[in-house]
């Protein structure tokens, strides 16, 4: 198998700048395809498809805001029935992320477990949170495909710590050609974020314009505010300024963006800006 995934294997790394866009997931009670308060889902839209016999594809994913990859989505075209299996599959770089998978003595024979859509990410009986290199989304052929073949737009989970994220993915690795992986959309891990949102109440303050296309943003408070920040997508901080300034400068790079407002009684608020 290691001999197939060498052979013809074309890398394509993807833009993950749009990374930008996002704020950090919770785990409390998440659901299959829920985009918690403040987070949104990135939209990834791989489509591997394989038309040959004995060749394999693979597309980089990152499941976090650090701009660095943290898996390999992988196809591989075998020719089954001979002892080369067509398989779709996950190889993790971060050892630190956990899925839930089924245990298994074999780590060939290792699945996830699929949600459907808002279904509760919990993980329990014979499903457990595991670190694991290769993660086999399913096969068909040889000596030890056990399936599945077919996924058609289910889910996986996994976390870092108490931060769980889900990716929504499809599979086709029957025999005929052509055989085909899908990550259609991923709620990444943002830890830097979690801090951001976690101070997120009443949208007390409103932004003009918002989206800013460059121009100046007027910060409309009906308090009384002690400081103003901008933060990025990470939670680092971009600008600050005094509560008194109640015009600010747009950020200069496209993204989006957090304008936190300390007011004057000790409160906090975040409201998302939008740079194009």
């Amino acid at each position: 198998m290691a001999r197939l995934i060498r052979t013809n294997m074309r890398t394509r790394l993807l833009p993950f700048a749009a990374l930008l866009f996002l704020s950090a997931p919770t785990s409390a009670q998440l659901h299959a395809g829920e985009v918690p308060n403040g987070s949104n889902a990135l939209d990834l839209n791989i489509d591997i498809v394989l038309n040959t016999s004995f060749t394999s594809d693979s597309a980089s994913l990152e499941l976090d805001c650090d701009d660095s990859m943290d898996a390999w989505a992988v196809l591989v075209q075998g020719a089954p029935p001979i002892d080369a299996p067509n398989v779709a599959m996950l190889h993790f770089v971060d050892d630190d992320l956990e899925v839930c998978m089924e245990f298994a003595p074999n780590p060939f024979q290792q699945r996830p477990q699929y949600y459907a859509f808002d279904q509760l990410l919990d993980c329990a009986g014979d499903f457990d949170w595991q670190s694991t290199d290769q993660l086999v989304l399913g096969d068909f052929g040889g000596f030890t495909a056990i399936g599945p073949i077919t996924i058609d737009s289910l889910y996986i989970a996994y976390r870092r710590g108490a931060q769980v994220g889900w990716m929504l993915l499809s599979i086709d690795v029957l025999g005929n050609l052509p055989v085909r992986l899908q990550v259609h959309q991923v709620l990444p891990i943002c830890p830097g974020t979690m801090s951001v949102a976690s101070y997120e109440g009443s949208p007390t303050v409103a932004l003009f314009p918002n989206p800013s296309n460059g121009q100046p943003v007027r910060v409309e408070s009906p308090d009384a505010l002690h400081n103003i920040e901008v933060l990025d997508a990470t939670g680092r901080s971009v600008a600050q300024y005094s509560g008194a300034v109640r015009t600010i400068a747009a950020p200069e790079i496209a993204g989006t963006y957090f304008v936190r407002a300390t007011h004057a009684d000790g409160r906090r608020s975040v409201t998302h800006l939008v740079r194009y």
